[in-house]
């Protein structure tokens, strides 16, 4: 890679503070797909079952629709720094709750469902935030590349962290990546800390919270391209990002794998993934925003319909890495299309709501491919998702 073309890419990390956080998301993010991948095959080996599979996963993604927008207005009213810290302390003592349970032999189906919710409210108030807190890091003049390498980071995490998790689930037991997981979080509290952020004066508010809520949604309403991102980005809530949850039952019951052959489909799906979140960060200030973000979904869709009708597993290995890579061309720039259409002074009730449609969608998406998958199988479910994403995004753009 030459040298104009990295600086190009990774323009960001010149900013200390990024730099700091990217670090510490990095560790962080691995333990979260660690304890991602163990946590599916747990449900499927205790259960056997897509739905449960399918039932907890929209459990945990639930919170997204009730609390998201909340966490947007803490984004804007209260310190964000000081708000992250705080969101990834609790979520570090869930994980070590749910370590401990699963080390002593102690767990029952209840107890990952409760822990999944908690996780998942306390991640609706985070995500928010985050998304928010990354132009306090990187300026505006590096905001959309910041955004693309956050994605980079979480889909390089995608392809270490699966990995990881079955060398450790078969070494070592499942507990351990558990463990793992909440160890990690102490990196990213550790890089909050040192974060040198300017104190911004919070001002004062005479509206209530649900005219201040409101008020977000009617700056949406009127804002034609962030309106437009926001349907086509629940549409993929539903029928897109569901298809990440039939992997387990894809390795075991297509290609008879054990905890090691799911891990690496996980894996290639987090590699494509990571290609396509780089991708947007090299050509992250291009004017043609949402004609790749419209190719990234017809790339996906076609990668998903392939992999419906695919027997042989390297192939399958390539065809979910190319849907890895499509659906995340999609996602960093539809993201950076809302960031750079938003004001300041709205963006984290924007986000909070950005957060909302992304969350509150996948709850819907998880029941659909549970259900649709325990009665009609993997491949049909599949396919009707590869058929629906495109059509709809089609009819969206004319």
């Amino acid at each position: 890679m030459s040298i104009g073309l990295f600086q190009k890419t990774f323009a960001s990390l010149k900013h200390k503070n990024f730099r700091l956080f990217f670090a510490g998301q990095t560790v962080s993010l691995i333990g979260t797909w660690v304890h991602q991948t163990a946590l599916s095959w747990l449900i499927y080996d205790m259960t056997g079952s897509k739905f449960m599979l399918g039932l907890i996963s929209a459990l945990a993604s639930l919170p997204m629709f009730f609390f998201s927008i909340w966490g947007g207005v803490i984004a804007d009213r209260l310190p964000k720094k000081n708000t992250l810290i705080a969101t990834q302390t609790v979520s570090m003592v869930l994980v070590a709750v749910l370590a401990a349970l699963v080390l002593l032999n102690i767990y029952k189906i209840w107890h990952i469902v409760v822990i999944s919710v908690l996780l998942g409210v306390n991640f609706a108030v985070d995500m928010p935030v985050r998304q928010s807190f990354l132009i306090d890091i990187t300026g505006k003049e590096d905001l959309m590349n910041g955004i693309a390498l956050n994605s980079s980071i979480v889909n390089l995490a995608r392809v270490i962290g699966p990995a990881l998790a079955g060398i450790i689930m078969v070494k070592y037991g499942i507990s351990w990546c558990f463990i793992i997981n909440s160890l990690s979080f102490l990196a990213v509290i550790v890089a909050l800390c040192y974060l040198k952020i300017p104190q911004i004066p919070i001002k004062e508010r005479t509206e209530s919270i649900v005219q201040y809520i409101i008020s977000g949604f009617r700056y949406v309403k009127h804002n034609k391209m962030i309106l437009e991102s926001m349907i086509i980005m629940a549409l993929m809530g539903i029928f897109g990002w569901s298809y990440a949850l039939l992997i387990p039952a894809l390795a075991k019951d297509v290609f008879s794998k054990g905890e090691q052959g799911y891990a690496l489909l996980v894996s290639a799906n987090g590699f494509g993934a990571l290609v396509g979140a780089l991708f947007v960060a090299y050509i992250g200030n291009s004017p043609n925003k949402r004609r790749i973000m419209n190719g990234g979904i017809y790339f996906f869709s076609v990668m998903v319909f392939l992999l419906s009708f695919s027997k042989v597993y390297w192939i399958s290995l390539v065809l979910i890495a190319g849907a890895g890579m499509g659906l995340l061309i999609y996602f960093s720039s539809c993201t950076t299309l809302i960031q750079s259409s938003v004001d300041d002074a709205v963006r984290g009730r924007v986000m909070g709501i950005w957060a909302l449609v992304f969350g509150g969608m996948m709850p819907l998406g998880s029941l659909f491919a549970g259900v649709f998958a325990q009665y009609f199988g993997v491949t049909a479910t599949l396919l009707l998702s590869s058929i629906i994403c495109p059509i709809f995004t089609l009819i969206l753009s004319l």
